[in-house]
């Protein structure tokens, strides 16, 4: 790693350890990520904390982080979103494996085992993101699949695998365009619909990181492995063609008067670089990863907040700022490109 990459390094996690994440689950799950990806003691430490505290406020269903309502979730009733708390499972897992302690493995079985048991599932099975309308959101790829095939390596559970790579094909046969090979935001079961139907460049972020991710711990004798692998590879080679001359890829990928975005971006570079690294995907993408990766180091300000990142609930009109998440993404990205 440069010196120069190194101290933004050090600003950005900096700016993480310091923000107030207590109310947030997926953005601080991903910022988390981001710290144990930079291998220093006093972000580890931070991670430590985080840990410790999603534990201390998983609810009695084994839901991590106080299980809030989403106020973009919000319709006749108040719904919850099933899927995002479980993106904290991957610090919890971390923190069981380096210490043995048994309530971080207790932790995470509850979380697993409210998703497998708990959760709602569209009629094929399916796990839908939300506890009202039963929904398939893209986003779920990233904060459940990785975390299902991590949990099924450290217990034993193969039946882990199999959810992991399943709702990956799931995602696949719900949202993805057969045209374009990208991934659409939202599908709901009643009535059959897209309320949410752009191609969405964190929503495919969320896809293909979350693939890359999920790869990483799939047996390859898995008898899906193959199956996902397909999926990853088109996609990947979907995305490969949207990539902007700046370096960086449009907020909704197919439309290029969108603006460009920096947490999908990071997002890309980190999968194209971890694909290549794989022998997954050739050595083209990972030339894609550095030219991305070069143009989010100038994001970064003074004060280590990553620019032009889309904040939540993502789509088509969200406001560009900074976000927890986008920060953890560009530590991601850093670990691998650095």
């Amino acid at each position: 790693m440069t010196a120069e990459l190194s101290k933004l390094v050090g600003r950005v996690a900096d700016n993480i350890v310091e923000r107030d994440m207590e109310n947030e689950d997926w953005e601080k799950g991903a910022a988390v990520n981001g710290l144990l990806s930079v291998g220093a003691a006093e972000y580890d430490e931070a991670a430590h904390r985080i840990a410790d505290r999603a534990v201390a406020t998983q609810t009695s269903e084994g839901v991590f982080n106080y299980d809030d309502p989403k106020p973009w979730l919000h319709g006749e009733d108040i719904h919850r979103a099933q899927c995002e708390p479980a993106t904290l499972g991957h610090v919890v897992l971390e923190f069981y494996e380096r210490t043995q302690d048994e309530r971080y493995l207790d932790a995470a079985r509850r979380q697993y085992e409210h998703l497998r048991d708990d959760a709602k599932r569209t009629a094929e099975g399916c796990l839908s993101y939300t506890t009202g309308p039963v929904a398939v959101w893209v986003d779920s790829v990233y904060m459940i699949c990785p975390w299902f095939a991590r949990y099924a390596g450290v217990t034993g559970d193969a039946q882990a695998y199999d959810e992991a790579a399943a709702h990956i094909e799931d995602q696949a046969y719900y949202l993805q365009d057969h045209k374009s090979g990208l991934f659409r935001h939202e599908w709901r079961e009643t009535p059959d619909t897209f309320p949410e139907s752009s191609l969405w460049a964190r929503g495919n972020g969320w896809v293909c990181a979350g693939t890359v991710d999920t790869l990483a711990h799939l047996p390859e004798d898995h008898d899906r492995y193959d199956a996902v692998v397909d999926i990853f590879q088109g996609h990947a080679a979907s995305l490969y063609e949207l990539q902007d001359d700046s370096g960086l890829w449009h907020h909704i990928l197919d439309y290029p008067d969108s603006p460009l975005e920096t947490s999908a971006t990071l997002q890309f570079a980190y999968t194209f670089k971890r694909g290549a690294d794989a022998g997954l995907l050739p050595a083209k993408y990972e030339r894609a990863a550095e030219r991305a990766f070069e143009v989010c180091m100038d994001l970064v300000n003074d004060d280590g907040e990553v620019r032009r990142v889309a904040v939540p609930p993502g789509g088509p009109d969200a406001p560009l700022d900074e976000t927890s998440y986008g920060g953890g993404w560009f530590l991601m990205a850093a670990d691998v490109l650095g």
